[in-house]
């Protein structure tokens, strides 16, 4: 994987001259008041967080819940370095979508970049062919492919109908930011391959064709479609995980002001492992780790007072398998 600065500045540079999308909001659905109206009421649901918080594990319990209360449900993880078989404990493909245990209603993908890539250099050369190799060869030949062959799979679900419910376990904070950048930044490169072939084919006397331009503008409809949708309130929702510690409040904080940058705005906080007041007992270090997340969970109330706001608590096991993310379920949704 290329150094993140670099992936992200080449696709803003191949993508330059490119107007961003405003926030698509609409005022007459009501206001959802926690997290079971929040996930009932929008399709796309995005869960990310400082690595490490449990964003994998409330995606996964958000999955499970909704599949369980009758809504067909896709999880779908972006993040190359975990992997849902691992929390669901069977094998779940990385090319394919499939079905989760024995609901019915649960299915799930595991994105591989490096997999993604080669069909998506298969597809960029197939329109590409024709043109000259200035046309096209510095889309494949970019350092970044593997994140935007990765994306160019994530944006296929998200024109996805065949789900009631599609869940995305993002990456880390940083890499996710870079990801949702990407239908912004494509979508300009896009629109400039679509005017530089029209002048070029003229300056250097080749056949304009229509029908290679038609392909390169059904490609730009799926990115601006992905950029409509990401930044639509009535349908999609981004969630983030994260512990009642400073590094990750703040991290959390930097992460909402950046993802408004793209006109997606959070809607919801999940606070996890909170320590429960039952368990304390008079013990001195279970009460001292109390009282600093406490200190933090007044922060969290503070700072993002207009965010559905839920603690999730510790537990005293791992969480994983679907009966575990039951448990985990009850307590976020009921």
């Amino acid at each position: 994987m290329i150094a993140p600065l670099r992936c992200q500045a080449e696709a803003r540079r191949l993508g330059k001259g490119f107007k961003r999308s405003g926030q698509h909001t609409h005022g007459h659905m009501p206001k959802p008041s926690n997290m079971r109206e929040l996930v009932e009421s929008k399709k796309f649901l995005f869960f990310g967080g400082k690595g490490g918080v449990g964003k994998t594990t409330m995606a996964s319990t958000t999955a499970t819940w909704l599949a369980d209360h009758g809504y067909k449900t896709l999880i779908v993880a972006t993040d190359p370095t975990i992997s849902l078989s691992a929390i669901y404990e069977q094998e779940i493909s990385e090319t394919e979508v499939v079905p989760i245990g024995s609901t019915g209603n649960l299915y799930g993908l595991n994105i591989n970049p490096k997999k993604a890539m080669g069909v998506f250099q298969t597809r960029m050369n197939e329109m590409m062919e024709g043109f000259s190799t200035m046309f096209g060869s510095e889309l494949l030949s970019t350092p970044c492919t593997e994140e935007i062959a990765a994306f160019d799979q994530f944006v296929s679900y998200m024109a996805d109908t065949e789900h009631d419910k599609v869940v995305f376990d993002t990456a880390p904070t940083g890499h996710t930011l870079r990801e949702l950048s990407m239908p912004f930044d494509w979508s300009g490169y896009i629109a400039n391959q679509i005017e530089s072939r029209k002048e070029m084919s003229e300056a250097l006397g080749f056949i304009y064709d229509e029908a290679m331009i038609a392909d390169l503008r059904k490609e730009k409809e799926r990115y601006d479609a992905a950029v409509r949708a990401l930044s639509d309130g009535e349908t999609s929702a981004f969630n983030l995980v994260l512990l009642p510690e400073k590094l990750p409040v703040d991290e959390t904080e930097r992460a909402a002001e950046d993802l408004g940058t793209f006109g997606i705005h959070v809607r919801s906080l999940i606070i996890n492992e909170v320590i429960p007041r039952d368990v304390l007992q008079g013990n001195w270090f279970l009460e001292r780790r109390r009282e600093t997340q406490d200190k933090y969970l007044k922060q969290i109330d503070e700072k993002f007072k207009d965010l559905i706001r839920a603690e999730v608590p510790l537990f005293e096991s791992d969480i994983y398998g679907v009966e575990n993310l039951r448990k985990v379920g009850k307590v976020l949704y009921g």
